[in-house]
């Protein structure tokens, strides 16, 4: 409802004006003031719509109450009444884009119309506000959606990369520039519902330039720009401030993957297919790592991984029959070793006869006599570099086995196993955690080896199938949005739709509009 402000020195004046208001039905909220000085301040401090107001009043009167109002509020209607039919107040009045000029005695017919064309001149002008926002929010989308277009075609390789002009501040030509990518990962999906904040929070933390764009529930891509490639140090840094800032905020622990520098927009796809390549063996480090892509596995080496740890997942990985898995963990455990630079040899020799054990131990072709014959070898190794070269042969002849053989068949059903959950309960809040606890794997090595055996990663596997059932439904049923969002298990309606956009370059309305 509108606001009518009513201002008269004498009250039985603004009291007549609002009773009238009431009596004619008007949808109207009526206001008094006693004096121009009282109605400036409530000017100043509420919603007013229209003011209405007698010319000849003490302290300030209608006219001067006009123009202040006309400079400070431009958007509000006036009216103004008097006794004095004079041509200097109607010329006055005209200056100030009085609205209406009434005469007293105020006559309903001329006030009721006076009034009718300050509501409708209010809503026309309400009607302008939101077709500029409506405008300005459609830009903003347009600009945003080209944005992350570019930004995905820069990741993909999928064309020569030119960056727009809006990726300057001051638009105009873009420099060569050095580029950082920073992945955050969570296990938990956290970016379907915090997405936007998490941005915002990124904004506060960050000094350099940076582009962002979001990759599923649980990954989120920093793009960090600067002149020149940025040291590692400095990038180290960024990625704890980011790490423990979500800590902080959201209690998530997050992992961070940093790629190597690109130089220019062009070098984007190498370093984020180096970043994936990383991801690959996450398995081995924490759930807040942060590690540096390219790096020899010695310089990846996570402070804080306890070697127990790191020899129970090779462990995991040989229950498995992942060889290719337990010779990196085994890479990893030497690295931690050497990045220490003292260790007991005594307990690295233990560690490496129990994991040595673990693997032939099972398998009824490897004797006692074998065994033995390398725990033997395993106390007389010089080197810590003799001892990983004589874990690797051990790994051989582990591989070799039928064992092996049919743990990797045991794997492939395991796979095939979490697909099919999957498919049939696409509609359900799937996670990592979930489906790792019915697999009895941790969250970890189930995306390790998900990834390793299908070539894609679990959580790009459950957003296709989505996909995948979002477009069946859209071509297929008249269900609302909003209920298919809910139908594939997506909990915030506005980031299924991003996520479609920006899986078929489209929004889900648009994709039924254009479906036959």
């Amino acid at each position: 409802m509108q606001r009518i402000l009513i201002v008269d020195d004498e009250r039985i004046e603004r009291e007549g004006i609002r009773n009238l208001i009431r009596t004619l039905k008007l949808e109207l909220e009526p206001i008094l003031a006693k004096n121009g000085e009282a109605a400036l301040e409530i000017v100043r401090n509420e919603p007013v719509d229209i003011v209405i107001t007698d010319i000849k009043m003490p302290f300030m009167d209608g006219l001067e109450l006009a123009e202040k109002i006309r400079e400070e509020k431009p958007d509000i209607e006036l009216i103004i009444y008097s006794a004095f039919n004079e041509f200097e107040y109607a010329r006055r009045a005209m200056r100030t884009n009085v609205s209406n000029y009434l005469l007293k005695p105020i006559q309903v017919p001329e006030f009721l119309a006076a009034v009718h064309r300050a509501m409708d001149a209010c809503l026309e002008k309400e009607a302008d506000k939101i077709r500029e926002r409506e405008l300005l929010e459609g830009y903003r989308r347009g600009m945003a959606y080209e944005r992350e277009k570019m930004l995905l075609d820069a990741l993909n390789g999928t064309k020569p990369i030119k960056p727009a002009a809006f990726f300057q501040p001051n638009g105009g030509a873009p420099e060569r520039e050095s580029i950082h990518l920073i992945l955050v990962e969570c296990l938990r999906p956290f970016f379907d519902m915090h997405n936007d904040d998490f941005f915002s929070m990124l904004g506060e933390r960050i000094s350099f330039s940076f582009d962002y764009l979001n990759v599923n529930e649980n990954q989120s891509l920093l793009f960090v720009r600067s002149p020149v490639p940025l040291p590692k140090e400095t990038l180290r840094s960024l990625a704890e401030s980011i790490s423990s800032s979500a800590a902080e905020r959201y209690e998530q622990p997050v992992r961070l993957i940093v790629g190597a520098a690109a130089d220019g927009w062009e070098g984007v796809h190498d370093a984020y297919c180096g970043i994936e390549r990383m991801l690959e063996f996450t398995f081995f480090m924490n759930d807040d790592a942060i590690l540096f892509a390219g790096e020899q596995i010695a310089e990846a080496s996570v402070d804080g991984v306890e070697l127990q740890s790191i020899a129970d997942k090779i462990y995991q990985c040989l229950d498995y029959g992942d060889t290719r898995g337990a010779k990196y963990g085994v890479e990893l455990l030497f690295s931690y070793l050497k990045s220490k630079g003292h260790f007991s040899s005594l307990y690295t020799k233990f560690l490496c006869s129990e994991i040595m054990t673990k693997a032939l131990g099972k398998d009824h072709k490897n004797s006692i006599s074998v065994i033995n014959d390398y725990l033997d070898k395993i106390t007389r190794t010089p080197s810590l570099h003799d001892l990983k070269d004589l874990m690797f042969d051990i790994f051989d002849l582990y591989e070799s086995s039928a064992e092996t053989k049919g743990k990797g068949e045991s794997t492939n059903k395991i796979i095939e196993g979490i697909k099919r959950m999957v498919e049939e309960h696409y509609d359900q809040d799937l996670s990592l955690e979930g489906i790792a606890e019915q697999v009895y794997l941790t969250p970890s090595y189930l995306s390790y080896l998900f990834k390793k055996e299908t070539g894609q990663s679990l959580i790009r596997y459950i957003t296709q199938v989505r996909m995948d059932k979002a477009v069946a439904l859209l071509r297929d049923t008249n269900m609302k949005i909003v209920d298919i969002c809910k139908q594939l298990g997506y909990r915030n309606s506005n980031y299924f739709i991003q996520a479609f956009r920006q899986h078929y370059g489209v929004t889900p309305a648009k994709f039924r509009e254009k479906t036959p």
